[in-house]
């Protein structure tokens, strides 16, 4: 499949670098932003020809960080500076993904896209379908240095020297803890896994529910197996599994699942939890009716404000190996690519710019007074910015850490991966061993690869 890809890719940049000429039509705008193709028609009323880019995201205008990066864009076009944006937004993520699968099937991509890294963008690096922006951050460094060095990590693809794209959001995954129970039972905030498993006996031996899993949504025991992993085996493990010299059913990585089963044995991840799903998980943990949980920095944003943010404290995701302590899931979210299938250097320079705005420090502090998160770009906060210790907290985390991945099967060169891995995960909490569950894996592995 990937070599028809590939095949295809380099057939539509053929077609249109033979017919490439001048400012490239403007295409139509599609999903939920059926007003942003005359915006960028109405801005670009100039008695100068602008150089026209289209811009592929799936922010629509009911997101505050959304709606603020719709306004931002419309901002830059009437800057009058030669660069004119038409906006393509699609927020479902499976129409957005399958229209930029096709573009670049076609060769008809838009000049700048949001990504998320992994096997996708490796075929379009592996293709020479993108600018490698690597140049482009070392005539300004400045630039590169506002981004945290930590965020890199899936810009970057073996056997392809090169930083591929440009962080845009970003995001960590962290312990939170009722700071009423842990101070009730005299329990200290777990640091390892050793401190986690203890903290977990006391509360059971006391009544109270260490955890309460909503594993009927399967990424749950997904980010669970990633941070332990992590920090277990440490990111370098990530391209290990990728690649394959570290195999899902390896006795390294069985251990990784022992632990989760060790945890589930124990009677430390809740009642039922295969028919818990995630609100019901959050909503136990709200009300007082487990100690712990696992999540994503987003979370901070769900509870600000609420009682239950004043009742919560949060932590780093307790280690297994000292070495791996400052390592984490986490990382970009959203990336920015720019594409050159077709593109003229002046379309390409206007794309640089555009991306180069648009992960401004100034654009984020701006950002951070409507959307209080953490984020790839270091910057100061303006005094508009609303308080939230909790989340300082946790961008205090991301600033000590040294390396971060997002989902792990999210590099995997097989796109089944990511379910294949959270399904075989979630055979634990029905009784399922290690062994059993790493030879679903590779007994995938094998199928996709025949």
């Amino acid at each position: 499949m990937r070599k028809k890809v590939i095949a295809l890719l380099l057939m539509g940049s053929m077609i249109l670098s033979l017919t490439a000429c001048g400012k490239p039509a403007k295409p139509n705008d599609t999903g939920n932003s059926s007003d942003s193709s005359s915006e960028g028609e109405q801005a670009g009323d100039s008695d100068k020809e602008d150089i026209t880019i289209t811009v592929a995201s799936r922010y629509g205008s009911d997101v505050p960080d959304e709606k603020f990066y719709r306004q931002k864009v419309q901002e830059f076009n009437d800057m009058d500076n030669g660069v004119k944006v038409v906006m393509d937004n699609i927020p479902t993520e499976s129409d957005y993904l399958d229209k930029l699968r096709t573009s670049f099937a076609n060769g008809d991509t838009p000049n700048v896209f949001i990504e998320y890294g992994g096997s996708r963008v490796k075929d379009y690096v592996e293709s020479d379908a993108l600018v490698n922006m690597e140049l482009y951050y070392k005539s300004d460094p400045d630039w590169y240095g506002s981004f945290y060095e930590s965020m890199f990590g899936d810009l970057q693809y073996a056997g392809y020297d090169g930083i591929w794209g440009a962080p845009f959001k970003s995001y960590t995954v962290s312990l939170y803890y009722n700071k009423d129970i842990f101070k009730q039972q005299g329990l200290t905030v777990p640091e390892s896994w050793e401190d986690l498993l203890n903290v977990c006996q006391k509360l059971k031996d006391a009544g109270v529910k260490p955890f309460q899993v909503g594993e009927k949504d399967v990424w749950r025991f997904g980010h669970l197996h990633n941070n332990i992993v992590i920090k277990s085996l440490g990111t370098e493990a990530v391209a290990k599994l990728a690649d394959r010299s570290l195999a899902y059913d390896s006795p390294e990585v069985l251990k990784t699942y022992q632990l989760i089963s060790d945890l589930v044995d124990k009677g430390y991840m809740g009642d039922d939890i295969l028919n818990t799903d995630y609100n019901t998980e959050k909503s136990t943990y709200a009300a007082g009716k487990c100690a712990m949980r696992w999540d994503g920095s987003w979370y901070v944003s769900e509870i600000y404000g609420t009682d239950i943010y004043d009742k919560t404290g949060t932590a780093p995701f307790p280690y297994i190996d000292e070495k791996y302590k400052d390592q984490a899931q986490g990382g970009a979210s959203d990336m920015w690519f720019i594409s050159k299938l077709g593109k003229s250097d002046a379309e390409i320079e206007a794309s640089v710019e555009f991306v180069k705005y648009i992960t401004s420090q100034e654009y984020t502090a701006e950002n951070n007074e409507v959307a209080s998160v953490i984020y790839p770009i270091k910057f100061t906060p303006t005094d508009k910015t609303p308080q939230n210790p909790m989340l300082d907290e946790i961008k205090g985390f991301v600033e000590n850490y040294t390396s971060m991945s997002t989902d792990i099967q999210n590099s995997d060169p097989q796109s089944f991966m990511l379910d294949t891995v959270r399904n075989a995960l979630q055979g634990l909490a029905m009784g399922n061993t290690p062994e059993q569950c790493g030879k679903e894996i590779v007994d995938r592995i094998a199928e996709g690869s025949e």
